[in-house]
């Protein structure tokens, strides 16, 4: 992403500091661009999850987790993006996976999972000593569960009039 990239910036927050001495098609650009910005990512979630449901194999459970949760990661990322503006390229905002909106549908069930999934998506790509039986959930349920969340994400942003 170069340097000049909106969203280096707050969207949302420069929208909100520019609406007294912009007209609003100019606004709606911004915001255009937001939902750009937001359909590349919902589109780089389905990517992904495509990827994950297509490993087959007991011996490919890693690539599974992990390809699953970078679509989880996507649609979470798509989300923030749009209710709040955030956006950070930054590896520590894996932390933030679980960070969504007050008003998402079952939020408090979703935080959970999200988190739980980043923390054996970092055991799936990083323990070379585990098997699959030191995950909270198997590959194919947290799949299962990738492709809920990224339906309910999808729904929330498309009631946003995101994509």
């Amino acid at each position: 992403m170069d340097d000049n990239h909106l969203l280096n910036l707050n969207p949302q927050k420069t929208i909100r500091c520019l609406e007294t001495i912009l007209d609003v098609e100019e606004l709606q650009k911004i915001q255009d661009a937001i939902n750009e910005n937001v359909q590349q990512l919902v589109n780089l979630s389905r990517s992904h999850l495509r990827f994950a449901e297509s490993v087959a194999g007991r011996s490919s459970w890693r690539q599974r987790v992990s390809r699953g949760y970078y679509s989880a990661y996507c649609m979470s990322r798509a989300v923030r993006l749009k209710s709040s503006g955030y956006y950070n390229t930054d590896p520590t905002d894996h932390k933030k996976i679980g960070d969504l909106p007050a008003n998402f549908p079952d939020k408090s069930t979703w935080e959970d999972f999200l988190i739980k999934f980043r923390a054996d998506r970092n055991i799936a790509d990083y323990d070379h000593t585990v098997s699959e039986r030191a995950l909270e959930l198997t590959s194919h349920t947290y799949i299962s569960e990738a492709l809920r969340f990224y339906q309910v994400a999808r729904n929330y942003l498309t009631t946003l009039g995101a994509i």
